[in-house]
């Protein structure tokens, strides 16, 4: 094998590894998928859902009716989730995601889930979105 082939077999092993990390499910929340939140949001009891990222990323596009609070800011806007009935944490790849979970078990957040797949799952399957400014809070 030449150098030339030994690295380019070590690049594809190396893309490979990262992309099975990136998918990993290595959530401490139980996961909720993009039709499971789909159908509960058409409820009365609907659980509240945050988009724990970047008010630019937001207004790109966001779950219908999902709350901005980006995780730089969670702690300090973690009581605008305790009366909810149930909370539900995306952001886009999941690293926010997994950082979120924590911190809302520190703070006794009860009956939270992540989504699994992250917003990339609920555009992938082409479920509703809305652009636009943040709804920072309503709760």
């Amino acid at each position: 094998m030449t150098l030339r082939n030994f690295r380019a077999l070590l690049a594809g092993l190396l893309l490979a590894g990262l992309a099975i990390l990136a998918w990993a499910d290595d959530f401490l929340s139980p996961g909720m998928t993009p039709a499971e939140l789909q159908e509960r949001l058409g409820r009365p009891e609907a659980p509240l859902v945050v988009d724990l990222r970047a008010p630019a990323e937001y207004g790109i596009a966001h779950i219908p009716g999902a709350l901005n609070v980006p995780s730089t800011e969670l702690e300090k806007r973690i009581e605008e989730l305790r009366s909810a009935n149930g909370v539900v944490i995306y952001c886009l790849n999941g690293t926010r995601t997994r950082q979120a979970e924590p911190v809302l078990y520190a703070h006794d957040i009860e009956n939270f889930y992540h989504l699994e797949g992250t917003l990339q799952a609920w555009l992938k399957q082409k479920l509703p979105y809305e652009k636009g400014g943040a709804k920072s809070s309503g709760w």
